[in-house]
């Protein structure tokens, strides 16, 4: 008898469901499995086999076929170890043929029969859940990162044998109560109380994280960035329900748990990163470092020592917001919608401005400012200059995180409020064909702007840019028209002509 279940696999960081068929029928007894299959996939029938035992269901001497459907994706993992099994019994009439009519299953197996847990989870269930399914059956150690899932029933299963009985009637298998993503404690970070001086930077990284703008801060050694970059993680809110679902079924698919109390993912990759660790790819084709910080922060310190490779393959997801990569006959989209704070030296010896501490030579200084070209340049929204800090500052009292933090979220509310019916939500994120239905100002703010175009000899995307910080700098202060002295914060923010003094 025929007989078919549905399963899936992820593809990059999406699911994609499998149909798994089986044919049990009179003939030269033999088990076969087709269906473009990885070594592991084929290593499923020994592991079936044994587990079918389990419940006292030898197979019969009958021509079995299984396939998996669509032909043409390979099918890689142990996730189908669970829905084959379940199918071969279903071909038997173990159970009644309707109830996996609408079900979702996926799992692999001990040759016992004990459903363990598989990698890539979520996202599978999210793709079930857009084509219409019902019900998923998983394994109950998968049950932890499945919580907040909401309009699809999830059922954990334990054993191969408990799954037969639920489906005959004999026990019940209990649903897992759908409920929203509880967050825990909050990670500890440093907070901006303790950085003394530095009064513009966290100035301008307050804007950045109100907007979500790109920043990039040049200083000395000693002077603070990298402990500045580190406070600016410590105030960003919370992520909603809908961007936290996104970032667990990208972790979930590189078979990685994602804890950080529902606030934004951050990633700290170090300078020697590989360039497919960092932008993605491999034998196996794994997100990388900046699709794991998708809605979150991509921290980059010591920016300049990473491969050339790595800088200037973040054009692309820094611009279009994904990553795109191709393998034979086919091309992988990976969500990569981030915000880049990265640190640099202005110089390999660190010391420069300071003529006394530096030692490198105008072309050393000159190369070493080069290793971030000028189109990695203009994908930064700001670009910062850190001073030493002066003796002095040590006695002011400086602003602490949660004030910040506070005004952060005020300005986000008005972002959210303002594009609650557009596809962005978000300033930095605003499309070039709506800058002008966003961006009001008056006829001397626009003729300051043509100044500040033409004197710091900005392209359009720079110029954009700062448009962009302003119409930040502008919710941050609670008003709806872009003045003049908002533009010329902006502007304040954005020094690249002085990395090539």
């Amino acid at each position: 008898m025929y007989y078919q279940v549905m399963s899936g696999i992820v593809l990059g960081v999406e699911g994609s469901l499998v149909r798994v068929e089986v044919d049990a029928s009179n003939g030269m007894p033999y088990f076969s499995m087709v269906g473009y299959l990885s070594s592991e996939v084929k290593e499923a029938k020994d592991r079936v086999i044994s587990a079918l035992r389990s419940v006292s269901f030898p197979l019969p001497p009958k021509r079995i076929t299984v396939n998996l459907s669509p032909a043409d994706i390979r099918k890689a993992g142990s996730s189908f170890d669970f829905p084959i099994a379940v199918a071969i019994l279903g071909s038997f009439e173990l159970f009644p043929i309707q109830q996996l009519k609408d079900a979702f299953l996926a799992g692999e197996m001990s040759l016992e029969g004990v459903i363990r847990p598989v990698r890539g989870l979520l996202p599978m269930i999210l793709e079930a859940k857009k084509h219409g399914l019902k019900k998923c059956f998983v394994p109950k150690a998968n049950q932890k990162e499945l919580v907040g899932i909401q309009g699809i029933d999830i059922y954990p299963v334990a054993t191969l044998k408990e799954m037969l009985d639920h489906l005959r009637g004999y026990q019940t298998i209990n649903r897992l109560e759908p409920k929203k993503f509880k967050a825990g404690k909050k990670p500890v970070y440093p907070d901006f109380s303790e950085v003394k001086g530095q009064y513009q930077i966290k100035r301008a990284l307050e804007i950045a994280a109100a907007g979500r703008h790109n920043v990039l801060i040049i200083g000395p050694s000693g002077c603070g960035k990298s402990m500045l970059a580190r406070c600016l993680i410590g105030v960003l809110p919370k992520l909603d329900q809908e961007e936290l679902q996104e970032v667990r079924a990208i972790y979930s698919a590189r078979g990685l748990s994602y804890e950080n109390a529902g606030y934004p993912p951050v990633r700290n990759p170090h300078h020697s990163v590989s360039p497919s660790a960092f932008l993605g790819g491999g034998t196996h084709l794994n997100a990388g470092e900046i699709t794991l910080a998708h809605d979150g922060i991509l921290l980059l310190d010591e920016f300049s020592e990473f491969k050339k490779t790595c800088i200037e393959g973040l054009r692309e997801p820094m611009e279009n917001h994904n990553i795109a990569i191709s393998r034979v006959g086919k091309q992988y989209v990976f969500p990569s919608d981030f915000m880049v704070v990265a640190t640099t030296n202005p110089c390999p010896c660190g010391n420069y401005p300071d003529r006394t501490k530096c030692k490198c030579t105008v072309s050393q200084r000159i190369h070493y400012r080069k290793k971030v070209s000028r189109p990695v340049l203009e994908r930064f929204d700001m670009i910062l200059w850190a001073e030493p800090v002066a003796f002095e500052d040590f006695d002011d009292d400086s602003i602490d995180s949660d004030t910040i933090s506070k005004r952060i979220l005020y300005g986000r509310n008005r972002q959210k409020l303002r594009y609650e019916k557009e596809s962005f939500s978000y300033n930095s994120r605003i499309p070039n064909d709506k800058i002008d239905e966003v961006c009001n100002f008056d006829d001397d703010t626009k003729t300051f702007m043509k100044t500040i175009f033409q004197q710091k000899e900005l392209s359009m995307r720079e110029f954009y840019h700062m448009l962009k910080v302003s119409r930040t700098i502008a919710d941050l202060s609670g008003e709806e028209q872009i003045s003049i002295e908002h533009v010329a914060e902006a502007a304040s923010f954005y020094n690249r002509g002085m990395e090539l003094e």
